[in-house]
């Protein structure tokens, strides 16, 4: 029997939250210092990293790569995670270098969010 049938005419609605929305509020991104990386946390499970290195004398932050597991792409929490660095790179007053695909597209989506160090 299908659904339909045993509820009879009554619309599917889907929640009101969906599973990105319900990921966004869940999840918390974290400053590690000490790894040189910003994890993305989900429940109290690390889903995702962003790795970085400083080079204090050209006040420059190169971004290396951004990983998040597979399950866990497609919400947004890459965008968040990135977007996290990247507020804690200006703020530093560091020049960005991406090296991660990622973090290039991202800043180039959302131009002057950072500044850019040269290549």
């Amino acid at each position: 029997m299908h659904l339909r049938n045993r509820l009879g005419n009554h619309r599917h609605h889907p929640p009101h939250r969906s599973a990105r929305s319900l990921l966004q509020q869940i999840s918390e991104v974290v400053h590690n210092p000490d790894r040189e990386r910003f994890e993305l946390w989900v429940a109290g499970d690390l889903v995702g990293v962003l790795g970085y290195r400083i080079d204090t004398t050209e006040q420059t932050a190169t971004i290396l790569h951004t990983v998040l597991y597979d399950e866990y792409s497609g919400h947004g929490l890459a965008t968040r995670l990135t977007g996290n660095a990247m507020e804690y790179m200006r703020d530093q007053g560091l020049r960005v270098r991406p090296l991660c695909t990622f973090t290039k597209r991202y800043v180039d989506e959302h131009p002057g969010v950072v500044a850019l160090a040269p290549v």
